[in-house]
C-alpha cells in the first residue's frame, strides 16, 4: 500500500477524547468505575444500578468531561432513532444525580453534572481512563506571567527577626501562614519575605490578594490569574497545574481570614500536585489545612522601662516605628526628653504597626507630650467600655475609635463613604462618591485631612489613582458606614457613578492609546464588580445593571476577562426580562452584548443564533444605528464561524449600505472589516484586500469607539485577514510582514482578544510560507492566551494549527495524519477548510458537497487539488489531471496566485512521472512567473523540480510516498 500525501500545517489538537480500545475500557471518576463494555457503573467494588438510559447519558458525558454537552446532542445520542421530548433527559439526569450523590471534597467539584442554562450538561468529575495508552499530543506552553508583587511604599522596621523566621519555615514546609491581628503588620512581612525568595535562582513568586472579595466563589479565579490561568475555564486548578509543573512557585496569598473556608480545597490540590510549589498564606486566623505551618506574628517590641532617653527608646522597634512615620507625616525633630513620652505611647498601642502610624501621623501636629496624654485618656474609656477584648484588639481599635473621635463631621462623613472602593482611587472618584451633599471643596479638603493622618493611605508614585483604604481600614470605615442611615444611598451612588465612570472610559477610547486606556481605568475592575453585585441584590435594579454591564464591555475586554463579563450579561439580561414593563432598547443592547461575549468564549452555543435573531429585531424596532451595526456584525461573524459564508456576505452587504449612508467613519471601518472576511471566504481575494486596506486607511481617522470596539483592535483585526489574504494572492514577504505587525500591535497593548486575533491570520500565514519556528511560536502564544483567558472560541483555531504544525514536529506524521484522517468527518466545514491547505489527504466528500452549493470557496482550488492527488496515488492519473486544471482554473479565477502555484507543481510533478517534462516545464515557468512573491517553500520546490527535468534525471512519483510520509505543503 502507497501512502497518501499530505499537506501542511494544522495543529491544534482537540483536548484527548476517551476512546474505545479493542478490550473494555474503566473510567474512573471519584469512587467510581464505569465500565463500557460491561456496561456497569461501580463504586467503591459495588455495583450502582441504572437504567439502560441513564447509563448511555453517563457514559456520553464522562467521556466528554469538562465540555458541555447540548440538549440535542444527548437525545441523538442516546435515543437514536426515537422521538421524545426533551423532559426525558432532564428526568433521566435526575436519576443519575441521585444515584451519583454528592462528591466528596477530594473529588475537586461541588456536584458530579451541572446543568448550564440554554447551553447543556457538564461533567465536572476529573476522569482517568484506563489503561491510558493514548499518547499526549499535548502542546507545551510557555511559561505564565504570574501577578506581581505589590511595591512596598515604605521601609520595614523591626521585623528582620520576623522574616528569617518566615524563610526558615519555608525552608522546611510547603504551606506556612501567617497569623495575626489586623493592623500587626503580616502582609509587610509576607512581601518583604517574597521579596527574598524572588532573588532564588529559578524561583517564581506569584501573589494574590483576597481582600478585595466580597464573595468566597471569586478565590479560585483570584489564585488562577494569579498564576496566569484564566479563572473562566471548566477546571482552573488543572490548568494551574499544567502551567507550573516542573516549576519552583511561591505563591503568596494575602488576606484569608473571611475567605478561609473556599481555600482548603485549592490548596491541598495544588500542593498535592505541584511538588515545587509552596504557599505562604496571611491571615487572623489559621486556615486549618493539612500539612499547614503556623508562624504567630507579634505585636513589635516595646520599651519596658519608663525613664529612657531619647537613644535608648530607639532600640525598641515600635518606638522606632512610630519616630519614622511622625517624621515622614511632618514631625521636628525629637529630644532626648521625649524618649519616655515616646515609649509611653509606643506602650498604650501594644506595638501594633497599623496603630503606631495611625497615631504618628498626629505627631506632626501635636507635641508628643499632649499626645500621650490625650490618647490615655481614651485608652483608659475603651477599656471600661470593652474589658472582653482582647489587649491587641482594643489597642487596635482604640487607635481608630481615636483617630475617628479626633475628626470633624466633614471628615468622618468622607472616611466611611470611602469604604464603597473595592481599590484605588483618585481625587475625582472620592469626591463623586462621597461629595454628593458636600462642598467639593470642604470634601477634598477631608479627603487630603485623611491621608495626612494616614487612615487614607496615598502612594505619590501613582499618577492615576494614588489613593486607597488599607483592608483593616476600609472594614472599619465599612462596619461605620453600614451602621449610618446613609448605607443603601452610598451604595446606589457608588453604583451610578461607576456607570458614569465607564460612559467616560468608553467616549475615552479614541482618543487614548490601548495601554493608557488600561492604566487609567483597568483598576476599576472591581468596583465594577461590586457596584454590579450592588445593582442585582435585592432590591434589584435592572435599569442601572443593564447600563452598567453594556458600558463597561470594554473594561472587561481590555483586562480579557470575558468569560465572566458573558456570565454577568447573562445575569443582567434575566432580570431585565423579569420586569413587568419591557425594555426593548435596553433587552437589545444586553443581546448584542451577549453576542459579542459568546463569538469570543462559545461561539459554537446552538442558541448563538436565535439570539442574533431577537437582537436584530429589536435594533430595527428601536431604530438606532450603532445598535444594528453591531448586531449585523454578530450576525456576520456568526455566520462566518459556522461556515455560512453565502449569507456572511449578504449580511456584510447590508451593513456596508447602512455605513455608508451613515458617513461615520467608526461605521465604516467596522463595516468594510466584515466585509473583507465575508470576501475572503467567499474566495473574492481581491475585493476582501481593498476592504481590509479601507479599514485600515480608516482606521487613523475612526480610532476605537463604542461603534467599532467589538472587542478586539479594529487595525489588528484588519492586518489579521489582510495578512491571510495577501499570502493567498502571492505575496508572502508581504503576508509575513503583516502578520508580524498586527502581533506585535497586539502583544504592545496586551489584549489577549486582540492578540487571538492576530494570531488568528498570523498562524496560518506562518505555516503555508515554511516558517516552521515562527509558527511554533505564535501557536504556543494562541494555546497560551485562551486558555489562560478562557477564550475558547479562539483556542479551536490554535487547535487547528497545532494539527497543521504537527505534519512536521510529530514523532510519527503518518500516524498524526492517520489520527486527523478519523477524526475528519465530525469536523465542522471551517476546520476542514483549513485542514485542506495543510495536508491532502485532510479531504472528503462533505467538501465537494458544500463547493457546488457556493460555501468554502475561500479553499476551493485546494480541495480540487487534494482530490487530485488523492486520484494520483489510486493511478488513475486522467481523474487526477481533471481535477488538478480545475484547481489551477478555480485559483486563476480568484488571482489565488499561492493556490495556483501549489495546483500548477503538483500537476507538472505528475506529468514529469508520466514522461511529459516538455508540458511540465511549461506549466513550471507560466506558474511560477504568476506569482508575485518568488520565495517559500512552493516556489523551492517548482524550481527543485525544474532543475531535475531540465537535467533529464529520472523521477520518482513521489519519494515520500513510498516511504509513508505525508506530502506537506509549506514546510
Amino acid at each position: 500500500m502507497q501512502a497518501k500525501s499530505k499537506d501542511p500545517s494544522d495543529s491544534a489538537p482537540s483536548p484527548p477524547t476517551i476512546a474505545p480500545a479493542s478490550g473494555d475500557i474503566r473510567l474512573r471518576f471519584g469512587s467510581f468505575v464505569l465500565w463500557e463494555n460491561q456496561r456497569r457503573l461501580e463504586s467503591s467494588g459495588q455495583t450502582v444500578r441504572l437504567g439502560p438510559r441513564s447509563f448511555d447519558l453517563l457514559l456520553h458525558l464522562v467521556k466528554r468531561a469538562g465540555e458541555l454537552v447540548s440538549k440535542e446532542e444527548l437525545l441523538s445520542a442516546v435515543w437514536t432513532g426515537v422521538v421524545v421530548e426533551e423532559a426525558s433527559v432532564r428526568v433521566h439526569m435526575s436519576l443519575l444525580r441521585k444515584a451519583l450523590g454528592k462528591p466528596d471534597a477530594s473529588d475537586g467539584c461541588k456536584e458530579w453534572i451541572t446543568n448550564v442554562p440554554l447551553r447543556g450538561y457538564r461533567f465536572n468529575g476529573q476522569v482517568v481512563r484506563e489503561p491510558a495508552d493514548a499518547p499526549s499530543r499535548t502542546l507545551a506552553q510557555s511559561p505564565a506571567s504570574l501577578a506581581k508583587l505589590p511595591v512596598r511604599l515604605t521601609d520595614l522596621v523591626g521585623r528582620d527577626a520576623d522574616v528569617s523566621g518566615v524563610l526558615a519555615s519555608l525552608d522546611g514546609h510547603r504551606l506556612v501562614t501567617i497569623v495575626g491581628a489586623g493592623g500587626i503588620g503580616k502582609t509587610s512581612v509576607a512581601i518583604r519575605a517574597a521579596e527574598h525568595c524572588q532573588q532564588k535562582p529559578a524561583m517564581q513568586v506569584a501573589f494574590a490578594d483576597l481582600s478585595p472579595l466580597i464573595s468566597p466563589d471569586h478565590v479560585l479565579g483570584t489564585i488562577a490569574r494569579s498564576l496566569g490561568v484564566a479563572a473562566d475555564l471548566p477546571d482552573p486548578l488543572q490548568r494551574i497545574t499544567r502551567n507550573s509543573a516542573g516549576r519552583d512557585v511561591l505563591l503568596l496569598i494575602d488576606n484569608c481570614e473571611h475567605v478561609a473556608d473556599a481555600l482548603a480545597l485549592p490548596v491541598t490540590r495544588l500542593l498535592g500536585a505541584l511538588p515545587g510549589l509552596r504557599i505562604l498564606a496571611t491571615s487572623r486566623e489559621p486556615l486549618r489545612v493539612s500539612g499547614e505551618y503556623v508562624l504567630r506574628l507579634s505585636t513589635l517590641a516595646v520599651p519596658d522601662a519608663e525613664n529612657l532617653t531619647l537613644a535608648q527608646a530607639l532600640h525598641w522597634p515600635a518606638v522606632e516605628l512610630l519616630i519614622e512615620r511622625a517624621k515622614a507625616a511632618g514631625a521636628g525633630g525629637f529630644e532626648e526628653s521625649d524618649g519616655p513620652l515616646l515609649a509611653r505611647i509606643s506602650r498604650q498601642l501594644d506595638g501594633i504597626p497599623l496603630a503606631i502610624e495611625l497615631v504618628a501621623a498626629r505627631l506632626g501636629v501635636q507635641s508628643a507630650g499632649n499626645l500621650a496624654l490625650r490618647l490615655d485618656d481614651h485608652m483608659r474609656l475603651l477599656s471600661i467600655d470593652n474589658r472582653a477584648a482582647l489587649a491587641r484588639h482594643r489597642s487596635l481599635a482604640a487607635a481608630l475609635d481615636w483617630s475617628i473621635a479626633l475628626l470633624d463631621e466633614d471628615e468622618s462623613r468622607v472616611f466611611r463613604r470611602l469604604s464603597v472602593f473595592r481599590d484605588r482611587f483618585n481625587v475625582e472618584s472620592a469626591l463623586g462618591v462621597t461629595a454628593g451633599d458636600m462642598d467639593p471643596d470642604v470634601a477634598f479638603d477631608a479627603l487630603i485631612s485623611l491621608a495626612n493622618k494616614s487612615l487614607v493611605s496615598f502612594d505619590g508614585n501613582d499618577a492615576i489613582a494614588p489613593y486607597r483604604l488599607l483592608d483593616t481600614t476600609r472594614s472599619y470605615a465599612a462596619s461605620l458606614l453600614a451602621q449610618s442611615d446613609e448605607h443603601p444611598a452610598l451604595l446606589r451612588r457608588h453604583a451610578l457613578f461607576m456607570l458614569d465612570l465607564m460612559k467616560a472610559a468608553t467616549a475615552d477610547l479614541p482618543n487614548l492609546t490601548a495601554h493608557d486606556w488600561g492604566d487609567r481605568y483597568a483598576h476599576h475592575l472591581d468596583d465594577v464588580r461590586f457596584a454590579l453585585g450592588t445593582c442585582l441584590a435585592e432590591p434589584p435594579d435592572a435599569k442601572t445593571a443593564a447600563a452598567l454591564v453594556t458600558s463597561s464591555a470594554p473594561l472587561w475586554f481590555h483586562v480579557s476577562q470575558v468569560a465572566e463579563y458573558r456570565d454577568r450579561v447573562a445575569a443582567a439580561l434575566e432580570l431585565v426580562e423579569q420586569q413587568l414593563e419591557p425594555d426593548t432598547e435596553t433587552e437589545t443592547w444586553l443581546l448584542n452584548a451577549l453576542i459579542i461575549a459568546l463569538l469570543h468564549t462559545d461561539v459554537l452555543n446552538p442558541d448563538l443564533g436565535s439570539v442574533c435573531d431577537r437582537a436584530l429585531a429589536g435594533a430595527l424596532a428601536v431604530e438606532s444605528r450603532v445598535l444594528e451595526l453591531q448586531v449585523r456584525w454578530g450576525r456576520c461573524t456568526h455566520d462566518m464561524f459556522r461556515g455560512d459564508y453565502a449569507a456572511a456576505l449578504q449580511q456584510s452587504a447590508t451593513l456596508l449600505a447602512i455605513a455608508q449612508s451613515w458617513s461615520n467613519p467608526a461605521a465604516l471601518n467596522l463595516a468594510h472589516r466584515v466585509s473583507a472576511m465575508a470576501n475572503h471566504f467567499c474566495g473574492s481575494f481581491a475585493a476582501a484586500r481593498q476592504h481590509c486596506e479601507t479599514s485600515l486607511q480608516l482606521s487613523g481617522g475612526a480610532g476605537r469607539t463604542r461603534t467599532n470596539m467589538v472587542g478586539v483592535d479594529p487595525a489588528v483585526a484588519a492586518k489579521a485577514m489582510l495578512a491571510r489574504t495577501l499570502w493567498i494572492q502571492g505575496e508572502t514577504a508581504k503576508a509575513l510582514e503583516t502578520a508580524s505587525d498586527a502581533v506585535g500591535r497586539a502583544e504592545s497593548s496586551g489584549h489577549a482578544v486582540s492578540l487571538c486575533a492576530a494570531l488568528y491570520g498570523a498562524c496560518p500565514v506562518a505555516l503555508w510560507s515554511g516558517e516552521l519556528e515562527l509558527a511554533g511560536k505564535w501557536i504556543r502564544v494562541m494555546t497560551d492566551e485562551a486558555q489562560r483567558k478562557g477564550l475558547v472560541g479562539w483556542l479551536r483555531y490554535a487547535d487547528w494549527y497545532f494539527q497543521g504544525l504537527q505534519l512536521f514536529t510529530a514523532q510519527d506524521p503518518a500516524l498524526h495524519v492517520r489520527e486527523v484522517s478519523g477524526q475528519f468527518a465530525n469536523y465542522d466545514p471551517p476546520r476542514r477548510e483549513m485542514l485542506v491547505t495543510f495536508c491532502t489527504d485532510w479531504v472528503d466528500d462533505g467538501m465537494v458537497a458544500r463547493l457546488s452549493h457556493g460555501e468554502g470557496l475561500w479553499s476551493a482550488a485546494e480541495v480540487w487539488r487534494a482530490l487530485g492527488r488523492q486520484s494520483e496515488l489510486r493511478g488513475v492519473t486522467d481523474e487526477a489531471e481533471g481535477f488538478y486544471f480545475r484547481a489551477l482554473e478555480t485559483s486563476r479565477q480568484q488571482g489565488a496566485k499561492s493556490w495556483e502555484l501549489r495546483a500548477g507543481l503538483s500537476l507538472a510533478r505528475m506529468w514529469a512521472y508520466l514522461g511529459r517534462p516538455q508540458q511540465a516545464l511549461q506549466l513550471l515557468e507560466q506558474t511560477c512567473a504568476n506569482v508575485p512573491d518568488q520565495g517559500g517553500p512552493a516556489i523551492a520546490q517548482a524550481c527543485g523540480l525544474r532543475d531535475e527535468i531540465a537535467r533529464g534525471l529520472p523521477l520518482a512519483h513521489d519519494d515520500r510516498k513510498a516511504a509513508g510520509l505525508p506530502h506537506a505543503d509549506g514546510g
